[in-house]
């Protein structure tokens, strides 16, 4: 089963990187969810869409992703969860990115992801 859907932004080589590290990890691209019919939508059309079907985002859209996330909580609509990478983390680095959300996903997969929102590298790393 799905659970973590990747930004449109995200590359499709960060999927496959996480695929390889960790045999079916349950992380699909945007551009391959249903047929790629939402590639273009934009985050408070996604959010609620992604909420129904219950995959948290990731991706490195840190200003506007949370910013959306944090108004559909704020109007009591909710969201399904966010994982956004911080700048230290590359856009072009996809092992980096694979590491993290693998080593990551493993100990958060079973927190209840309603309306949070969680950066990588987090505080600690």
């Amino acid at each position: 089963m799905i659970r973590l859907l990747a930004d449109a932004h995200m590359s499709r080589r960060f999927v496959e990187a996480c695929h390889r590290l960790e045999r079916g990890f349950p992380f699909v691209h945007l551009a391959d969810w249903m047929d790629g019919k939402h590639c273009g939508s934009k985050d408070p059309v996604l959010l609620p869409l992604l909420r129904e079907h219950g995959l948290v985002i990731v991706g490195f859209d840190r200003r506007t992703m949370a910013m959306h996330a944090g108004q559909l909580t704020r109007e009591g609509a909710g969201h399904s969860g966010a994982i956004l990478f911080r700048r230290s983390v590359s856009q072009m680095d996809y092992g980096k990115q694979s590491r993290l959300l693998v080593q990551f996903w493993k100990e958060a997969k079973d927190w209840v992801w309603a309306d949070r929102i969680e950066y990588l590298p987090g505080v600690e790393s």
